[in-house]
């Protein structure tokens, strides 16, 4: 069964850390698919549509920059949550000016992946019902 609250795509290679998290977001009615590098990422995101991305900005291979622009060009509309333990300045305004829709430090905890989640799915849903738009 597809669900319904909607379909985030979840780029980090320690996925196995963030075990926690993911089942806490199904278990709020999300479905989370796992890729722990930049290129599974963008050849899932070519075939899949999701309606969030969290990615991780330091993995072997292609860093989450290198993997951004491709993610938005596959699909400008979907918004990209970056995810780091890297607090320099400079990464967080390379990642905006690659076009990122929101910054997270690690270690982050479940508080602030829900309101990410909610930030960017639940308030277009909400401006919808509102506005109609």
């Amino acid at each position: 069964m597809e669900n319904p609250k909607g379909k985030i795509l979840w780029i980090d290679d320690e996925i196995d850390l963030l075990k926690p998290h993911i089942i806490l977001i199904e278990q709020r009615g999300y479905t989370v698919e796992q890729v722990t590098n930049g290129e599974d990422a963008v050849e899932l995101v070519k075939q899949k549509s999701f309606d969030l991305i969290f990615l991780d900005e330091s993995m072997v291979g292609m860093s989450g920059l290198d993997t951004l622009p491709i993610l938005k060009e596959t699909n400008p509309y979907t918004p990209i949550v970056m995810v780091t333990k890297n607090e320099a300045e400079s990464v967080m305004e390379e990642a905006i000016g690659k076009k990122i829709d929101d910054y997270l430090t690690k270690p982050v905890n479940p508080t602030q992946i829900l309101a990410a989640i909610k930030k960017h799915l639940e308030s277009r849903k909400i401006r919808f019902l509102v506005y109609g738009t």
